[in-house]
């Protein structure tokens, strides 16, 4: 009788056999990181596969729905999300990525414009309450998964609307107020409460308070509000502000003239934007971006000359290509290897930069230790200088309360694991607990809390138990891939011309059509597909080896060296004398799920859907039973 067994990576000695259809049953993750890496590699872990499949098949409905299940924010990041997916998927190891965030974003745009009402879930309210703090997205999202839990949720939100750095630094351009809007509804449709206008720590507006008031827990998710100063002669006064206030103000519809030169320090994506911005009005990834978005807001507000200046050489700026390319193409005059020395003021009005060349950004341990060429002194005209430069937790409100303990960084200090603060029944995430990062990190830190703060209220032990993954597989439906998938070039979005974005705030990105949508999710290779062998009944004949084109299928005599096997279909697909204790060997990481394979003339290969659901109630039943 054939032994059948499988390889989940190239080498043939890490062999693992895929589960029974039908069962809930363990996996490791190892498996994931390797096969559904896009998943694997989403920190909020969204079905990619599944929602891009629904995509392919017109079913935008479906699609929407299944992003919603981990991730309430889909229409914000469809607009703005980093696509750490896309660096994982398989497709880019031979072409350009699947374009997976803009697929979001279609869906997420159909369902907003075509009006599609979402069903409000049936929700089995729990007597306790939590208290979240901030209303930005992982305390959007913690809030979304607790009261999908039962829970009676309150954020507290200091600001007018919800929706924090989302609302107030990114701007219009990029991400319209409406879509954010959009997720939030949804949110509050579970019975989410945000008080607005509420901010903790003032008088009468404390955490012990709110534990007085019967909440059972709080989530501290203030966000990084606080921009970091350059500490050179000439900053503090008029004529110099930080990215952030400069980008609340265009917001809010209050920002003065900034004279006709601005300058831009910082090479990130926020201090590109903030420049394009201002030149723009001619008369805001997760706020991650403010050094590009200082620069394209100033563009916007009629500076007829913006410079960003960094740190960084050109190849080493932390900025999007994306977004570099945008600005130098809207005007923003780029100076890399520049650090500024003092800023220049006569009758303390700010006049100009001084700048010094960088000679290195980092020391040879590769800590961050800038060093200058002396006597490299060059000074930049200016009217105005935007500081985008990096931001840090306003941790100010905690003041007179060491029961929650601050980092050395000046960050809340969290368990890593389960969010939890020095002080019982807190939690902290998103960037007051770890400095900025990317939204769906912050999303995906609203949903680490969520669970940690129902085991803390269901009396549950904190930390969470090791535990496998678990995954079920389901008979899939398979479309034949077309001869040509390999040679599909990956659907671009159409840009909004230079000459319409002068003087607007009008979308730059505007999405794809529904024929590139349909386009570009035929190009995803369905890695969340995997092949099954019964293993009673192949007669290893071969023609599975023999019609795989990538080489993932090979039949080798089990007496053969572990080195032969590797070796084994390189100089020929198939060898007759193969014993009949054969083994079939699957490399899953050279399968291209073509589906040739089963057309197994003794009908023993079947296609398998790998799905897995990190949200599911049944983890947290199945784990519980473990305990």
């Amino acid at each position: 009788m054939a032994d059948i067994s499988f390889t989940t990576d190239s080498e043939v000695t890490s062999q693992a056999t895929i589960p029974e259809q039908g069962k809930r049953v363990p996996l490791d993750l190892d498996w994931l990181q390797q096969n559904i890496r896009c998943q694997h590699r989403c920190p909020a872990h969204m079905d990619v596969p599944g929602y891009i499949r629904l995509i392919s098949q017109g079913k935008y409905l479906e699609s929407y729905k299944l992003m919603l299940e981990t991730n309430p924010l889909p229409a914000v990041c469809g607009y703005i999300c980093a696509r750490p997916c896309e660096t994982r998927c398989k497709r880019g190891d031979f072409d350009k990525p699947v374009s997976i965030d803009a697929l979001k974003r279609f869906v997420t745009d159909y369902i907003f414009k075509n009006k599609i009402a979402i069903p409000s879930p049936k929700i089995r309210q729990r007597v306790e309450k939590v208290a979240i703090i901030g209303a930005g997205p992982a305390g959007l999202s913690a809030a979304n998964n607790l009261a999908g839990m039962g829970y009676r949720v309150t954020i507290f939100e200091k600001e007018s609307v919800p929706g924090g750095m989302l609302m107030w630094a990114i701007p219009s351009y990029r991400l319209p107020r409406e879509q954010i809007m959009f997720d939030i509804s949804h949110i509050q449709a579970r019975g989410v409460e945000i008080k607005t206008n509420t901010p903790i720590g003032s008088p009468g507006k404390t955490i012990s308070g709110l534990f007085e008031e019967g909440y059972k827990s709080v989530f501290i998710a203030a966000g990084a509000q606080k921009v970091r100063k350059l500490g050179i002669p000439g900053e503090e006064g008029d004529g110099v502000i930080d990215c952030l206030e400069f980008l609340k103000n265009v917001s809010l519809g209050v920002m003065r003239s900034m004279g006709k030169k601005v300058i831009v320090v910082g090479g990130g994506n926020v201090a590109m934007d903030t420049a394009r911005t201002a030149m723009r009005f001619t008369q805001n990834v997760g706020y991650e971006h403010a050094e590009m978005d200082a620069a394209r807001m100033a563009i916007r507000l009629g500076a007829q000359e913006v410079h960003v200046v960094c740190l960084e050489s050109r190849e080493e700026m932390p900025a999007w290509e994306h977004e570099i390319e945008g600005a130098q193409e809207e005007g923003i005059l780029l100076n890399p290897s520049k650090g500024p020395k003092r800023i220049i003021r006569e009758n303390n009005r700010v006049v100009g930069l001084e700048t010094l060349n960088v000679k290195s950004v980092f020391d040879s341990d590769g800590r961050f230790n800038p060093t200058f060429i002396e006597g490299s002194e060059n000074t930049m005209p200016a009217d105005t200088v935007i500081l985008a430069v990096g931001q840090t937790p306003d941790a100010s409100w905690l003041e007179g309360r060491p029961e929650i303990e601050l980092s050395p960084r000046g960050t809340i200090k969290i368990d890593n694991e389960t969010l939890a603060t020095t002080r019982p029944g807190v939690f902290a995430g998103g960037d007051v607990a770890y400095g900025p990062r990317i939204v769906i990190e912050a999303v995906a830190d609203g949903k680490r809390a969520a669970t940690s703060i129902d085991r803390y209220i269901r009396g549950k032990s904190l930390p969470e138990p090791e535990k496998k993954v678990w995954v079920t597989l389901s008979d899939s439906e398979f479309s034949a891939r077309e001869g040509d998938y390999d040679a599909i070039p990956r659907q671009e979005m159409q840009m909004l011309p230079l000459e319409n974005r002068q003087g607007t705030f009008n979308i730059v990105e505007l999405g794809l059509t529904e024929y590139q949508a349909k386009i570009e999710s035929s190009r995803c290779l369905k890695c969340d597909l995997t092949i099954e062998v019964g293993t009673n009944e192949c007669v290893l004949c071969g023609r599975c080896s023999m019609v795989c084109p990538a080489g993932a299928l090979r039949i080798v005599d089990p007496s053969d060296p572990p080195e032969r096997r590797s070796r084994a279909g390189e100089s020929r697909l198939y060898r007759p004398s193969v014993s009949e204790d054969g083994i079939v060997i699957k490399y899953t990481d050279k399968c291209i799920r073509c589906g040739n394979c089963r057309d197994c003339p003794a009908h023993v290969i079947t296609m398998k859907r790998v799905l897995w659901k990190p949200d599911e109630e049944v983890n947290k039943m199945l784990n519980e039973n473990e305990e």
